[in-house]
């Protein structure tokens, strides 16, 4: 009786480094577990420092390298560092994933102007921050740039019409 074959998991990320914004929880966080499984070294970037210690320690038990970069992309300059920290740590950058963002939710009446500053600064801004800090990054790596979206973007939500903007 023959041995089934073994089946060797394709590591399609293995050797590239991958910049992941808003990786501190949800889908972030998801991301970074997903690349690093797939062989890729992950840089965590969020506010939180705490939670992306502990995903960092998740990361690196599991065998794949992890840095941790606290930034905030609200922040003229956090993310230059993060970019500059990340390139020192892996050499270059492959993969960059734009993710941070958060929802503010309620009755248009209840909110104040500094509601949608605030997610604008974060979802917009700190988007194109993403983008600014690790472009040439990307044009050197012939790399990918992951913008995430949601679909509240293409269909209003009652009582979310911040995030739906």
């Amino acid at each position: 009786m023959r041995s089934a074959p073994s089946v060797r998991r394709r590591r399609r990320f293995a050797g590239n480094a991958v910049f992941i914004t808003g990786a501190s929880s949800g889908i972030g966080a998801a991301l970074a577990r997903e690349f690093a499984r797939e062989g890729g070294d992950v840089v965590l970037a969020a506010r939180r420092q705490d939670r992306l210690e502990a995903l960092a320690a998740e990361i690196t038990q599991a065998g794949c390298r992890a840095l941790v970069v606290p930034c905030d992309v609200t922040r003229d300059g956090d993310l230059e560092r993060a970019a500059t920290l990340s390139r020192t740590a892996f050499g270059k950058l492959d993969v960059v994933v734009a993710n941070a963002g958060f929802g503010v939710v309620g009755a248009l009446e209840t909110l104040a102007l500094d509601d949608y500053r605030r997610q604008f600064e974060t979802n917009v801004f700190g988007v194109l921050r993403t983008v600014y800090a690790t472009l040439e990054d990307l044009k050197k790596t012939r790399g990918r740039l992951v913008l995430l979206g949601s679909v509240s973007g293409h269909v209003g939500v009652p009582g979310s019409s911040p995030y739906s903007m």
